[in-house]
């Protein structure tokens, strides 16, 4: 299994715990894609996505990507609450949704990578912005599929980072 492939099998693994634990719907993976080589590294097109970078033993982070429709029936599901809006309370629930999931990818690299710190969430919304981030990068994107609608969780990093201790 190739280090993409087992990144890929993390994030399921973490999505699907997150919404076994919190979330009263179901979710399925849909398709997995992993950046090319040689491609510099973009950062997603979404009209909402939260980021939560890595330190330490990894540099990169996660994003958890969605359209605004979903990512607010995401967050009203976390927190039991009816939302028009993603900014306040939603957009605190979708943050926590990346953080939790974060945490779950986390967990699973600090037995080979050591000690892996997290940002605090960061929201995004709209169409109409841009971020920067080194074209260096390699990534991992997980489509996924709920009742709340379509959303991804990728997983981006340094490719020279990835030597097991």
């Amino acid at each position: 299994m190739t280090i993409k492939a087992q990144f890929a099998g993390w994030i399921k693994e973490s999505v699907n715990e997150m919404f076994a634990a919190y979330l009263v719907m179901e979710v399925e993976p849909g398709p997995t894609v992993q950046k090319r080589e040689d491609d510099d590294y973009r950062p997603p097109s979404s009209e909402v996505t939260v980021v939560i970078n890595f330190s330490g033993g990894i540099n990169g982070g996660i994003h958890l990507a969605a359209p605004l429709h979903a990512a607010i029936e995401l967050a009203a599901a976390f927190s039991g609450e009816n939302y028009d809006s993603i900014f306040g309370e939603a957009g605190d629930g979708f943050g926590e949704l990346a953080n939790i999931i974060a945490g779950g990818v986390q967990t699973r690299l600090g037995t080979g990578y050591g000690n892996i710190n997290l940002t605090p969430p960061t929201l995004i919304t709209g169409t109409d912005y841009k971020m920067q981030y080194k074209s260096n990068f390699d990534s991992v994107k997980q489509y996924f599929k709920c009742e709340a609608g379509l959303f991804f969780v990728e997983f981006f990093f340094y490719v020279q980072q990835f030597k097991k201790r």
